[in-house]
């Protein structure tokens, strides 16, 4: 029987887009991070914590889209939140020191999250579940992607232009998605709950879904994956520029490779789908992560430090981590209808805070980038990997 949407969907390209853009503004001025702190004269740590701030407020607030999405609908929000997303950018581009830096990325964060909690959320009230997964790996694939292309972009703009038009940029994007959400993006929520931002209730519906320990799985694991990804674009711009000596411009090899290599893992795991359950792609993309991770700390350990060998690792992680996180994701939300975008807000809240743990985490390591990549990666894929074997012999074995 031929699957159809049965309630007004948005368009692939607008899901898209909303998904995208704050993992986009993410990374895209992280080639920028050497001349950030050479410009407003700080340490290169000190720079990395705008991703740190960055990806607080993403976590955070997300916590309060849900509840407002399933109150008022996901199209009044989602324009409210892009909103702020171009006044941050204006900010950032107008930053003369870090602590206006800082504070422009953070109301940035505030309105960036939104697009990740209700595109999830649209899928789930649009879309019946026999499509739901197909769309969300489209989706997060995109959502996982975007970080990765937005280097591209990124290190072209500041070689050229500076690091200041990245942001720029990031506010041209906001005002074309803004417009196209006013055109084009119709109210998915049919079960609106005029209960649903009393604050009695939002904490109750937030505890209601750690009921489901398969759901708290999944979400952490999901953390900590997006954590790998975060941790690897910001210390890769010291690692290409300050260790290895290459112009920004080189970061544009790094990106497309972090593409390819999820564009990769994404194929292999849409044809392993057919042959192989979800919980066993999570734990063969486990398995690749961790091998790329212990590949880093090999050349590391035999000073075999180059741009080739540092690359095949990170993309090796990147085939790895388009297994988990498009999986993980359909299933951390399937079993919510009425509170669908609470789910996708917590899952959002864990999974970014994870992530800008594991980037002040790295940031407060030695700045010997390969051994701090290959802890870092190590820790991540590997507390993912013993998390995963609990998880499977505790709850996922169950009906959840």
């Amino acid at each position: 029987m031929k699957s159809t949407v049965t309630r007004a969907a948005p368009s692939l390209f607008i899901l898209v887009f909303m998904a995208s853009l704050g993992p986009f503004g993410d990374t895209e001025y992280t080639p920028s991070l050497p001349n950030i702190a050479h410009s407003l004269h700080v340490a290169y740590g000190q720079a990395q914590l705008t991703m740190t701030v960055y990806l607080f407020g993403f976590a955070v607030s997300q916590l309060l889209y849900g509840p407002f999405s399933d109150r008022f609908g996901r199209r009044p929000v989602i324009l409210f939140a892009i909103s702020t997303f171009f006044v941050g950018s204006l900010i950032c581009a107008l930053s003369t020191d870090l602590t206006m830096l800082l504070l422009g990325r953070f109301i940035q964060s505030l309105g960036a999250c939104a697009g990740a909690v209700l595109s999830n959320a649209a899928i789930r009230d649009a879309f019946p579940p026999s499509m739901q997964t197909k769309v969300f790996l489209k989706v997060n694939t995109a959502f996982a992607l975007a970080p990765g292309i937005g280097p591209i972009a990124g290190s072209l703009i500041d070689h050229y232009l500076g690091w200041e038009a990245n942001f720029y940029l990031l506010a041209a994007l906001a005002v074309l998605l803004l417009l196209s959400l006013f055109i084009a993006f119709p109210e998915t929520n049919r079960h609106q709950n005029p209960s649903a931002t009393k604050p009695r209730n939002i904490l109750k519906n937030y505890l209601q879904l750690f009921r489901h320990p398969a759901y708290v799985y999944y979400i952490v694991l999901i953390g900590l994956s997006i954590g790998a990804i975060y941790c690897s674009l910001v210390e890769a711009p010291h690692l290409v520029m300050v260790e290895l000596g290459y112009p920004s411009k080189t970061f544009v090899i790094v990106a497309i490779c972090i593409v390819s290599g999820f564009m990769l893992g994404a194929g292999s795991c849409a044809w392993l789908g057919r042959y192989l359950h979800d919980p066993q792609l999570i734990v063969t993309g486990l398995a690749i992560m961790l091998s790329g991770s212990l590949a880093m700390g090999y050349f590391a350990y035999v000073d075999w430090v180059t741009l080739p060998t540092m690359l095949a690792s990170i993309a090796t992680i990147y085939i790895g981590l388009a297994f988990v996180v498009p999986v993980a994701t359909a299933r951390a939300l399937a079993p919510f209808e009425q509170n669908a975008g609470s789910a996708s807000a917590m899952l959002g809240c864990v999974s970014m805070g994870l992530a800008s743990a594991s980037t002040y985490f790295i940031s407060i390591l030695p700045k010997n980038s390969p051994e701090a990549l290959f802890i870092t990666f190590t820790l991540l894929s590997g507390i993912s990997l013993i998390l995963t074997i609990l998880a499977n012999k505790l709850w996922l074995s169950e009906p959840h």
